[in-house]
């Protein structure tokens, strides 16, 4: 997905939370810093996900800490509150796998920095139904349901801390169908995503077959420097789920077929590009 002017309030004030969230006292040292890369990195043309990922990497570098830590934990632990609630829905529903596609869209909204509604304490906690509720304004399940069916190999890009724990209950239905599934996580922390680390710790190397890394510093993953293995895996994935906003800006710039992208329109550039309105639940299917 190209950049367009309204990402850049976007990317700045995340730099502001992240900066807030590890030393308040260096906002404006930060961000001086921060506004530079931004400035040598945007052009008409380029990749959202890229010009991101080179402007948190500066942050990160001199903030030397990981600025979401403690969000992840806290969206690990609504997540889990949540989960007893989440499964039931799923067995109780005549079409368990799409309704753990929606569950697993729900849990997109535990994300901060993007929307103000979203960065509200316990959101998930205190919305859940009222998400669920929302349904899939674009749904592709039936389809995706297809495809699975058809393939031997899927890969699963999961998205944020929290999130992970509703991805759990489509990964059970996605294994019923009998493919092996590599799951792609972070190689090292940026934002709130999953790592390769935070995989291992929750538990999901039993609940796939293989877990493979990004490698780089990446908002979705680096498609502008593929690390070979990731390119060879997505390019033998008889079948792409793609969760979550930053793997969307990343592969609608590149040409792996067929894939899903299954998450929350969060922001109005991503909404536009996916054919939906703002805080809406898609499934959409590519081939």
């Amino acid at each position: 997905m190209k950049m367009r002017a309204e990402c850049v309030p976007c990317i700045t004030r995340r730099i502001i939370m992240e900066t807030n969230e590890v030393d308040p006292s260096r906002s404006m040292e930060i961000m001086a810093e921060c506004t530079k890369v931004l400035g040598e990195n945007i052009y008409n043309g380029v990749a959202s996900s890229e010009c991101a990922s080179k402007v948190h990497k500066k942050a990160y570098e001199l903030l030397d800490a990981d600025p979401y830590m403690n969000l992840k934990e806290k969206s690990n632990a609504q997540a889990l509150e949540l989960y007893p609630r989440a499964k039931e829905f799923v067995e109780s529903s005549d079409d368990p796998f799409r309704a753990a596609v929606l569950c697993a869209i729900t849990g997109n909204v535990l994300d901060y920095g993007i929307d103000k509604k979203l960065d509200e304490s316990g959101y998930l906690l205190n919305h859940f139904e009222d998400l669920l509720k929302d349904d899939l304004f674009i749904d592709h399940t039936a389809r995706m349901k297809e495809l699975i069916r058809q393939s031997k190999k899927i890969t699963f890009l999961p998205d944020n801390a929290g999130e992970i724990i509703f991805d759990q209950l489509l990964l059970e239905q996605i294994r019923k169908l009998d493919v092996e599934i590599t799951l792609v996580a972070k190689s090292e922390a940026i934002l709130t995503d999953i790592t390769v680390e935070d995989a291992y710790e929750l538990g999901l190397d039993k609940q796939v077959d293989k877990i493979v890394s990004t490698g780089g510093f990446a908002v979705g993953f680096p498609f502008w420097d593929m690390p070979p293995e990731l390119d060879r895996i997505l390019q033998e994935s008889d079948f792409i789920i793609s969760k979550g906003m930053g793997n969307f800006e990343c592969f609608t710039e590149v040409d792996y077929k067929p894939l899903a992208y299954l998450m929350r329109t969060k922001c109005q550039p991503v909404a536009d590009a996916a054919g939906a309105p703002v805080r809406s639940n898609v499934a959409i299917v590519i081939e």
